[in-house]
């Protein structure tokens, strides 16, 4: 191992900020596995997220709340590329990284900001390097050739995956499920609004919902198997069992984050929920690409229309699912277009590059 180019992360998840960046971070960590090893920074990390990184074969680097900028700066090795995910790391910090690490990765969803890395990875599509303010230096990697996504959803096209005609056909199943999962924390519990909108359609059709490890109430979900009794409750799924749930589901509804993108990947009919202001870059190009039926975003829908609730448009888009065969096509087809499973090739030569 020692003779490989060190990798130091630097991202934090736990249940008020999700764990979409520590996510993101670990998928890069895999498809890089082999070619670079790698420790991971975090504040004041659980439990929960400990054993996620401990998954990837990755060193912790525990930082203490009160000190945790100055002793991650500490820690940079001079021959370390050093992979920045957080809406904090700001240009002052990135100048701080980058004056002491081989080279500065900084992975992006806001757009917002003067970036000095050396590489911007913002995997949302419809993103151009125009849009950003940066270093003339600094190189993109942009939309979703470069998905950061683990490599249980990169499978090429060899991977047994039916065509979009054999799927509209197999939505017709009774016995496949709706999958649906919001999120690793879904801080306002909008599955229970998902699976309240699905009651309104049928209550007798088979759910699998996927708690993340933060959700904050399973009571809830429990609870309302009374009302749909082919309900059935996941939680703290690998990637693998994500992938077989998605494999086995006629429908995926999700948050508008990475998982809506682990979903086209996998190739699937998905409807998307936007449950935070990060995600209405991913929300438009979703919608605008036709790869969702539909992108529901509760907040600024109902500023227009205050009588309509999101379960009220989540029945609407499950219902249009149902009785419109040709757009679900449509969406299966387009989401093979961005998702060509080749991401780790493309992250390896970059970062043997930036090795170099």
């Amino acid at each position: 191992m020692s003779n490989l180019t060190a990798i130091l992360f630097r991202a934090d998840g736990n249940a008020q900020i999700g764990l979409g960046h520590v996510i993101r971070c670990l998928a890069l960590a895999d498809m890089l596995a082999g070619t670079f090893s790698g420790r991971f920074a975090l504040t004041e990390p659980t439990s929960e997220v400990i054993s996620l990184i401990e998954k990837s074969g990755l060193t912790i680097l525990a930082l203490a709340k009160n000190d945790d900028e100055q002793t991650f700066l500490d820690q940079i090795d001079p021959n370390e590329i050093v992979v920045l995910d957080d809406y904090s790391f700001d240009e002052t910090f990135q100048q701080l990284v980058r004056s002491r690490a081989k080279k500065l990765v900084f992975i992006d969803d806001l757009v917002t900001g003067y970036q000095v890395a050396d590489v911007i990875i913002n995997h949302a599509g419809g993103i151009a390097e125009t849009d950003y303010e940066a270093s003339p230096d600094t190189q993109f990697c942009l939309g979703p050739h470069f998905a950061l996504l683990r490599p249980e959803f990169l499978k090429p096209d060899g991977f047994g995956q039916p065509s979009a005609t054999q799927q509209i056909h197999r939505t017709a199943e009774p016995a496949q499920p709706i999958f649906v999962n919001l999120g690793g924390a879904d801080p306002q519990n909008t599955s229970l609004t998902v699976l309240e909108a699905i009651r309104q359609v049928d209550s007798t059709l088979p759910v699998h919902v996927v708690l993340g490890p933060f959700h904050p109430d399973r009571n809830s979900i429990e609870a309302f198997q009374n009302q749909l009794p082919n309900l059935t409750i996941l939680q703290n799924l690998t990637a693998s069992q994500m992938v077989d749930q998605l494999m086995l589901c006629c429908l995926a509804i999700t948050a508008c984050s990475t998982i809506a993108y682990e979903v086209c990947a996998i190739n699937r009919p998905l409807i998307t929920v936007v449950t935070a202001d990060n995600q209405a870059r991913l929300a438009q190009f979703l919608a605008e690409e036709k790869l969702a039926l539909s992108v529901i975003s509760p907040t600024l829908l109902t500023q227009f229309i205050p009588v309509v609730g999101s379960d009220k448009l989540l029945k609407s888009a499950i219902q249009s699912f149902q009785t419109s065969p040709e757009t679900v096509s449509e969406s299966l087809v387009n989401q093979r277009r961005f998702f060509d499973g080749r991401s780790p090739e493309r992250f390896r030569a970059l970062f043997q590059k930036l090795s170099a």
